[in-house]
C-alpha cells in the first residue's frame, strides 16, 4: 500500500487477441553478459510473417532498418522463430525450443546455420509467458573473431554496403555516419549506433584485421500490430487457494494482519479485499495485469481512499482482482478507521524495546536507524517478509507511530 502522494498508474488496457502460450519457469542463457541482463525489454519491429508489415527482400541503407543478410539470405529484426529457422538456422542443442519465456522478457540461446554461430534474444511481446519457439528473434549476434568461417564463402553483409571481413573503421562512418558512442580497447574498436534505448547496433572492428568481425543488432521495439494474447477468464489457482484467516497469529511476524476490522493473510488476493466491502475505482472492466506483472490502483471503502500495489504472481494474464497485495501500512496520521492491527496485536503505540526483545528472543534480524525499525526472519528474506516500524521524534522515539508489513508469496 502506498501513500496519497505516490505516482498512480490506472489499468486501462484493452484485451488483446490471441498468440500461442506456454506455461512455467524463466530461462536466461549462460552466455548472456552483465549488460544484456542489466537491459529491459520491451518491444520489436516488423518480422518477414503475415501479421506483421512488408517484408524488404534487399538490404537498404539505413543501420537502423536492423537488418543483416548472411549467405543471401535477408534477416529484418525482430523476426518470428519459424521464419528465422526457414532461413537455414537451426536452434542449438544446448537449447530448447520449450524453454518458457516471462512476459515482456527475453533469453538468449545460440542458433547454427552450417559454420556459422549466432547469439540470439528470443523476445517474448506478448501478455502471458511463451515458449522460446513463440518468440520473436529481435536480438541477434554474429562473432566471426573466433573460428575459421570462410566470409568469402558465406559473406555477412549489413546496410550500406557493410561486409564483416571487409569494412573498417573509415567504412562504416561513410556508411552511417558519427556513432552513437565509440569504445576503443587494445583488442577492438566499438562503434554503437543507438536510435533508442532497446534500438541499437553495435560494430566491433578488430585492429589485427582492421576489418569488421562482430556485429550485435538488437531491436526491441514491438511490431505494430502485433498480437500480445488474450486474458484467460479462469481464476486462477493460487487465487482460489487463497484462505482468509480464522484469527490473528501468534508471532508478530507472521502474515496474518487485521486491516480496517478484517482479517487477512498476506499476500492477499484483491478479491478478498472486495469481499470485504472495497471497491475499486477508475479500473475499467476488462482491464488486467500482465503475467508476473504490477500496477498501482486506489480502492475505496467507508470513504477512505487507499493506494495499493498489486502483483500478479502467475505467468499469464489476469483480471486485476486476481492480483495480490503484498504490502499494508497504517500511521498515526492516518484516519482511525484505516488502523492495522499485526498478529499479537502489536499495533500504534508498541514499545520498541519490546519488540526489539521479540526480535531476539525469535532469532531475528532487525535495524534500527533514523527512527525506523525493521525486522525480518533471516537476511535470506529481508525483501520478501518484513515489517518497519517508525518512530516520530516529535512525539515519541519508543512508542511506534507507524506501521509497513510486507510479505510475499513463499517458493514452494
Amino acid at each position: 500500500m502506498e501513500d496519497q502522494s505516490m505516482r498512480k498508474k490506472y489499468l486501462a488496457f484493452l484485451l488483446a487477441g490471441c498468440m500461442t502460450a506456454g506455461v512455467p519457469s524463466m530461462a536466461w542463457a549462460a552466455e548472456q553478459t552483465t549488460e544484456a541482463a542489466a537491459e529491459e525489454t520491451s518491444g520489436g519491429e516488423a518480422a518477414p510473417s503475415e501479421e506483421t508489415a512488408a517484408v524488404q527482400t534487399a538490404l537498404g541503407t539505413d543501420v537502423y532498418s536492423f537488418q543483416a543478410e548472411y549467405a543471401g539470405n535477408l534477416i529484418q529484426l525482430p523476426v518470428k522463430y519459424e521464419d528465422f529457422t526457414v532461413l537455414g538456422w537451426t536452434l542449438s542443442k544446448n537449447d530448447s525450443p520449450d524453454t518458457m519465456v516471462p512476459p515482456g522478457s527475453y533469453t538468449m540461446v545460440t542458433f547454427n546455420n552450417g559454420e556459422a554461430s549466432v547469439y540470439a534474444d528470443m523476445m517474448n511481446f506478448g501478455i502471458n509467458e511463451a515458449a522460446v519457439s513463440d518468440c520473436l528473434v529481435a536480438g541477434i549476434k554474429f562473432d566471426m573473431s573466433w573460428g575459421d568461417i570462410d566470409l568469402t564463402a558465406n559473406p555477412v553483409k549489413l546496410p550500406g554496403g557493410i561486409s564483416m571481413g571487409v569494412s573498417n573503421v573509415d567504412d562504416i562512418k561513410a556508411a552511417y555516419g558519427e556513432p552513437s558512442d565509440t569504445y576503443d580497447s587494445d583488442l577492438y574498436t566499438k562503434m554503437t549506433y543507438q536510435k533508442d534505448t532497446y534500438e541499437r547496433v553495435e560494430l566491433y572492428v578488430y585492429k589485427e584485421t582492421n576489418t569488421l568481425l562482430q556485429a550485435d543488432i538488437r531491436n526491441f521495439k514491438e511490431p505494430e500490430g502485433f498480437d500480445k494474447g488474450s486474458v484467460s477468464t479462469e481464476v486462477p489457482e493460487i487465487v482460489t487457494n487463497y484462505q482468509t484467516p480464522a484469527a490473528l497469529g501468534s508471532d508478530f511476524m507472521d502474515p496474518e494482519v487485521e486491516f480496517m476490522g478484517n482479517l487477512y493473510r498476506l499476500p492477499a488476493p484483491v478479491s478478498a479485499f472486495l469481499d470485504n466491502g472495497w471497491e475499486m475505482k477508475d479500473v475499467a472492466e476488462d482491464a488486467f495485469v500482465e503475467g508476473v506483472g504490477l500496477e498501482f490502483i486506489d480502492m475505496m471503502k467507508d470513504n477512505q481512499t487507499v493506494s495499493f500495489s498489486v502483483y500478479n504472481l502467475t505467468e499469464n494474464a489476469t483480471s486485476v482482482e486476481n492480483c495480490f497485495v503484498t504490502e499494508l501500512d497504517f500511521g498515526s496520521y492516518d484516519p482511525e478507521v484505516l488502523a492495522l492491527k499485526l498478529s499479537e496485536n502489536i499495533t500504534l503505540g508498541a514499545d520498541k524495546s519490546e519488540l526489539i526483545a521479540k526480535a531476539g528472543e525469535r532469532g531475528y534480524l532487525y535495524e534500527d536507524e533514523d527512527n525506523y525499525l525493521t525486522i525480518y526472519p533471516d537476511k535470506d528474506s529481508k525483501l520478501e517478509h518484513s515489517v518497519q516500524f517508525w518512530f516520530n521524534e516529535e512525539e515519541s522515539t519508543t512508542k511506534v507511530a507507524s506501521i509497513t508489513v510486507h510479505h510475499e508469496m513463499d517458493e514452494e
